[in-house]
């Protein structure tokens, strides 16, 4: 059995980038509970570097329904984003990243709070009509230049940012799904591990028995059953694809769990389910 001492050890000089869900996000208790497990990490991590990035779909929900008498339009798990919900996630992102930001210099982590990322950080295009399907102001990231991260991290432990970025050319503000763009940011970071933190505990095969660990076979064939189905086949989607990019371990876990990040990442059987390329089922 491998101890705490044992995990702790192969965690430093890592970087670890989290992806935390809107639904998440929008319990103040399911927050401090992160940031103190984040907290505690870097107490006892040597040259840990994390990169967070938030969700915020839950609060964009509620906010366009309230506001515009209407509900979010998605296709197939992704959001069709007009002017409308760019200007609310504007607002509601601005919330979120100053209560965040907040709450790290509260707890004295040493944080950078980007409100939306520069063209040079993360380069992205507008996404053009496919199949006749038109996301409106959503991007696509071309590339990321790993080395203004590095830079950031020169001076800062943790960067925070939500999935707004710059279209490289006009400089229009894109919504870009922020599971996608945890996904690509540890990959261009190298990352040792990808986390996403949602409501979600973990994978389930059909009798609702818990998956602790998973390879892409089985990933397909819970997609092929529909056992995966709906805005959680973006979410897999996008952890197999940071295996494909060299990303050594992927994490889904869930955030209303006290001291969910610490039993996911200090013990050997984890409360989530992990995704690794080379796993083998017996």
């Amino acid at each position: 059995m491998k101890d705490k001492i044992y995990y702790k050890s192969i965690l430093q000089n890592s970087t670890i980038v989290i992806k935390i869900s809107g639904k998440i996000i929008n319990d103040k208790n399911n927050v401090e509970n992160i940031v103190e497990d984040i907290k505690e990490l870097f107490s006892n991590i040597k040259n840990l570097k994390i990169v967070i990035v938030f969700g915020l779909g839950m609060q964009l929900d509620k906010y366009i329904l309230k506001n515009y008498k209407r509900k979010s339009i998605k296709h197939q798990g992704r959001r069709v984003t007009n002017k409308e919900d760019i200007q609310a996630m504007k607002r509601i992102s601005g919330e979120i990243l100053i209560d965040l930001y907040s709450l790290f210099s509260k707890n004295n982590i040493n944080s950078f709070p980007i409100p939306v990322s520069r063209k040079d950080l993360i380069i992205a295009k507008k996404r053009p009509i496919i199949k006749g399907i038109d996301f409106g102001s959503v991007g696509d990231i071309s590339n990321i230049d790993s080395f203004h991260f590095q830079n950031y991290f020169d001076y800062y432990d943790l960067i925070l940012m939500p999935s707004l970025v710059l279209d490289k050319d006009s400089s229009e503000i894109l919504n870009i799904n922020a599971d996608t763009v945890a996904m690509e940011v540890a990959a261009a970071l190298k990352a040792n591990k990808l986390i996403f933190i949602s409501d979600v505990e973990y994978i389930a095969d059909r009798k609702n028995n818990r998956i602790s660990v998973v390879n892409e076979s089985k990933i397909n064939e819970l997609i092929e059953n529909n056992t995966i189905s709906g805005g959680m086949i973006v979410k897999v989607q996008n952890a197999l694809k940071a295996l494909q990019k060299g990303i050594e371990k992927v994490h889904l876990i869930c955030g209303t769990k006290k001291n969910c990040l610490l039993k996911e990442l200090n013990t050997e059987e984890g409360v989530g389910t992990a995704f690794e390329k080379n796993y083998v089922e017996y």
